[in-house]
């Protein structure tokens, strides 16, 4: 037990986490266009050859299209959520480098997603890779709510926002099912579930932060 209470400690700068929190970011959205490189051509001045290199790319521009759409949502709503917070303590910090630890492996499915996109596998495992960095943003969403939400702020969160979050979750798993019937059918939800959080929820508009 007082192990658990160590964590409750620290009253930490919430600007230090939100730096090492954005370098995280650009780092990953950086990582994921690597995927996608010039053509290596056997005869350099061969149109018909590059064009049919530049077809065989089109599955990883559309991955790599999807992950920075999704890489971009998770940002949004993580600057929202740290927002809240009045103050950091150690057991934030942890949940927060959780789920950028799961964000610093999106490259990896998302490349396997692009390489091999009619392979139900590689298609599937994107989308359980999604939903996992999903329910690690909910455990911190949660944690800042129940234990650290500045008190001018807790009226503006919808009761419900946490099992809403659920939604992406299912979604994300859909679309790692129905990879089995149609990778094309996974890429769709994919690209879709992002829109149903490309907002972060509150009842009303508040100001999350001043500026020092």
């Amino acid at each position: 037990m007082n192990l658990f209470r160590r964590f409750e400690r620290g009253a930490l700068r919430l600007t230090r986490i939100e730096a090492f929190s954005d370098g995280v970011f650009a780092v990953v959205v950086t990582l994921l266009v690597l995927e996608i490189k010039v053509p290596v051509l056997s005869v350099h001045d061969s149109v018909p050859e590059l064009a049919h290199q530049l077809v065989e790319l089109v599955p990883k521009a559309v991955a790599w299209l999807v992950s920075f759409f999704i890489v971009c949502k998770f940002w949004l709503n993580h600057h929202h959520v740290l927002g809240l917070a009045r103050h950091a303590n150690y057991a934030m910090v942890w949940l927060n480098a959780l789920f950028l630890l799961g964000q610093c492996f999106i490259p990896f499915p998302s490349g396997l997603m692009g390489e091999y996109p009619h392979n139900p596998l590689a298609v599937a495992a994107f989308g359980a890779v999604m939903a996992g960095n999903t329910v690690l943003f909910m455990l911190l969403h949660r944690y800042i709510l129940r234990n650290l939400v500045k008190p001018e702020l807790a009226d503006a969160q919808l009761p419900d926002v946490i099992a809403k979050s659920w939604i992406g979750v299912a979604s994300y798993l859909v679309g790692a099912a129905a990879a089995w019937a149609s990778p094309f059918l996974a890429f769709v939800v994919y690209f879709l579930t992002p829109l149903f959080f490309i907002v972060p929820p509150t009842r009303y508009d508040v100001p999350l932060a001043t500026e020092d």
